[in-house]
């Protein structure tokens, strides 16, 4: 992906007191150019649609703005960002006290700018069906939690209750214990750093085992063990085996968190709504590719992109 960080002459710096320790916030803006198809809009009605992130939902007349834990120092950022056209320039304004590089790189991961969507047209050409769906979701990428320890939260705190109630609950855990930082004029809040989860010996609507779980998520971002750039070096066996040994993460979401936090591009999930979807298109029974063979067969002509396109069946699902 080719993207060029412009800082601005009038980088303003606040003085930042939190977690007992005392950095400095930058706000720095850059520019990204996108390399093929990709709709600034289309992420932020994703977003919309996605409870572990649907908090972060603005009105379309306003900046997009994100907030995460940075993967560098573990500390909160936040990110607006602007497109005045499909397919144009995407202007990044940050607010954190990390490197603004690491969190730029980190801002085009979750919006999926961080890859080059240039072969889609080759797809488009192997897979005809696939094509029309992504004709009609013209520069539609997938939207990625903002840091695997935040997609790790939101897997401990989500199964059984809903994603409703787990929305509702994660709004309310980043308002009462999270920091709001003001980017592009706009307030944003983060979820709480690891630090400051290990300081909570209880949640309201959590059971206590869920604190406990909330608790290794949180040892397990300050012992490096979801620095994303190490599970992507540990590579889909290697990052869903080191993730399923922190407390409270099994098979399903050790998958969650490597598909929809790490940047993956090409592997098709184990997600029957996707493959069920992918058969509807193609014209066949859903459980013919029940068979991994034939599944297999159907999904290779959509390499590299098999990630990608996963998504888009999903969003054109629901």
């Amino acid at each position: 992906m080719t993207s060029t960080p412009v800082v601005s002459d009038a980088a303003s710096q606040t003085l930042d007191v939190g977690n007992s320790t005392s950095s400095i916030r930058a706000t720095t803006r850059h520019v990204i150019h996108p390399e093929g198809p990709f709709s600034l809009d289309l992420a932020r009605t994703a977003v919309m649609r996605w409870a572990p992130v649907s908090r972060f939902a603005r009105d379309t007349d306003r900046p997009f703005t994100l907030a995460a834990i940075a993967d560098d120092d573990l500390r909160p950022v936040a990110f607006a960002l602007t497109q005045d056209a499909v397919d144009g320039p995407v202007t990044v304004e940050i607010t954190g006290s990390g490197d603004p590089d690491r969190a730029r790189q980190q801002c085009a991961r979750i919006v999926s700018l961080d890859h080059s969507a240039v072969g889609l047209d080759a797809v488009a050409t192997r897979d005809p069906a696939v094509g029309e769906l992504l004709d009609r979701h013209h520069g539609r990428r997938p939207t990625l939690f903002p840091s695997p320890y935040e997609a790790a939260a939101w897997a401990v705190i989500s199964p059984r209750i809903g994603k409703t109630q787990a929305a509702a609950l994660t709004r309310r855990i980043a308002a009462d214990h999270g920091e709001t930082l003001t980017v592009a004029g706009e307030s944003v809040t983060t979820f709480p750093t690891p630090g400051t989860l290990l300081g909570l010996d209880e949640i309201p609507g959590l059971p206590l085992e869920k604190v406990r779980r909330l608790h290794g998520v949180a040892h397990a971002a300050l012992d490096g063990e979801l620095d994303v750039a190490r599970l992507q070096a540990l590579g889909p066996d290697g990052a869903r085996a080191a993730l399923r040994r922190i407390r409270g993460i099994g098979e399903f979401w050790s998958s969650g968190i490597w598909l929809r936090a790490c940047g993956v591009v090409d592997e098709w999930p184990d997600e029957p709504l996707a493959t069920a979807a992918l058969a509807r298109i193609h014209g066949r029974d859903p459980h013919d590719y029940d068979d991994p063979a034939t599944l297999a067969a159907a999904t290779a002509p959509l390499a590299p992109f098999r990630m990608w396109v996963a998504f888009l069946l999903r969003m054109s699902g629901e």
